[in-house]
């Protein structure tokens, strides 16, 4: 029933409810549309809710029942900035990730940022971090699998390590245990390995095949929710989702809606991204009692007990909506080495930033003695991001960091910036290089914005499919 009508969506969906009286909002949508319905999992939503909404337990359940919100900066649109939805997460201990840096909330496009609690030097480690998630560059798929590196941290062997530790479902070899135990959370969780779930290898190979790594992310994001609620109880979740739903998001089909070869393009985008979501349902929310079943029989080790996933629960993490704001979270939060870092997702940034990000060797330490020349380009470091002064950064100071390329011109890093995050830079060096200050007419630098947004055209597939 390809559009069918308000009556007749109405009469399939209580059908279909009668019918599966257990069944959660997601679950009966597709069972809606296994009868050859065509809709929309909005509209879906909106006549379950004038239908009653679901059944469980006896009792009615509403279908739009909204996620609580935490407190912070909702995304909104103003002019032609996006300012994404952030708020600063109470679980992060950041005292004791970074002593001298303390977090702060900014109006406007800055959302939250660090600023510095006391004075630090140049050379100065500010901190080191752990990925909060992972998903290694495709470039290196041939190493891992080969084991010629260590599939967390990415450390590159000639020889396997003495220490050495095996996934114990799969051929995935770790530098220690210490590395597979980090991994088991961030990058190489149980639930996508395809040797415990062996429903997550389509979803391994779309993204592989795709080079799709802010989707791997998402997948891990997934996959963790999952594994915190089953094997960690209730209050390990709630720290959980407050940690995920502290990072700064933009939906990604708002994210693109301006961008014009989005639109040239949507069909084909929001197709992968309907794919895409559907994968990741098979793998980690299937709708088959079958391999439900599977899935369940993986949550339980240990004896647990493991209750259905809430109608909230399935909107808020699981519904195509939850995962275009997950893929857009993860696509303005995501850093060059492939990782999600907690701390690291605070900086803000700035085309003359008084802060380098670098993914240092294992042997690398910190300076004897400050100020400190910037370590030398070395070869490929591991996953930890190592945070270092640029400068002499007074107590007080915002910390930042450069999204893009220092060395592109002015107009480049407009596009960039706007492209890939949502906003026009008005930092210090933008101002000082905008060819408005430099003797031409505000009207002249809006017609060069302008032609900015023009040019944004290009490389809209690898910002929405391949980042």
């Amino acid at each position: 029933m390809s559009n069918p009508t308000d009556d007749e969506l109405r009469a399939a969906v209580r059908e279909a409810r009668e019918a599966h009286p257990d069944l959660g909002v997601l679950k009966l949508l597709v069972a809606v549309k296994e009868k050859g319905v065509t809709v929309s999992e909005k509209r879906f939503r909106k006549v379950l809710s004038e239908v009653g909404g679901t059944v469980a337990g006896g009792a009615a359940v509403a279908a739009s029942k909204p996620a609580k919100k935490k407190k912070g900066k909702k995304s909104r649109r103003v002019g032609d900035h996006l300012e994404p939805e952030t708020h600063l997460d109470a679980t992060l201990d950041i005292k004791a990730i970074a002593p001298k840096v303390k977090a702060a909330m900014f109006g406007g496009a800055r959302g939250k940022g660090l600023v510095a609690a006391e004075e630090l030097q140049m050379g100065e480690m500010i901190w080191r971090e752990e990925p909060f998630m992972a998903c290694a560059s495709p470039a290196l798929h041939q190493m891992l699998s080969a084991n010629q590196m260590c599939n967390h941290c990415l450390a590159a062997w000639d020889r396997l390590p003495r220490t050495v530790a095996a996934c114990p479902k799969c051929p995935a070899a770790f530098c220690s245990r210490l590395c597979l135990q980090r991994a088991q959370e961030s990058s190489h969780h149980p639930l996508l390995c395809e040797g415990t779930n062996p429903a997550a290898a389509p979803l391994n190979e779309f993204i592989q095949g795709r080079e799709w790594r802010s989707l791997g992310i998402v997948a891990r994001i997934l996959a963790r929710f999952l594994g915190t609620r089953a094997w960690e109880g209730p209050d390990a979740a709630k720290a959980y989702d407050a940690r995920i739903f502290s990072f700064a998001r933009v939906n990604m089909e708002e994210r693109e809606r301006d961008n014009p070869a989005f639109v040239a393009e949507s069909g084909t985008i929001t197709a992968l991204w309907g794919m895409a979501h559907q994968l990741l349902l098979s793998a980690l929310h299937p709708q088959t009692e079958l391999e439900q079943a599977r899935l369940a029989k993986i949550l339980r080790k240990g004896g647990r007990q493991v209750t259905p996933l809430t109608d909230e629960e399935e909107q808020r993490w699981f519904s195509y909506h939850a995962f275009l704001e997950l893929l857009g979270m993860v696509n303005i939060n995501l850093e060059d080495s492939g990782g999600l870092y907690a701390l690291h997702a605070h900086l803000n940034h700035s085309c003359e930033p008084n802060v380098q990000v670098r993914n240092l060797p294992k042997g690398w330490t910190p300076p004897d003695s400050l100020p400190a020349p910037l370590p030398e380009r070395m070869q490929r470091g591991t996953h930890k991001l190592t945070l270092l002064a640029r400068e002499t950064i007074p107590e007080g100071k915002e910390l930042t960091i450069s999204y893009v390329p220092l060395d592109m011109p002015r107009s480049e890093r407009q596009k960039a910036l706007r492209m890939g995050y949502g906003f026009w830079c008005d930092c210090v060096r933008c101002e000082r290089e905008n060819p408005s200050k430099q003797g031409k007419t505000n009207g002249g630098e809006e017609t060069h914005k302008n032609d900015v947004v023009g040019s944004i055209a290009t490389g809209v597939r690898s910002l929405t499919v391949g980042q």
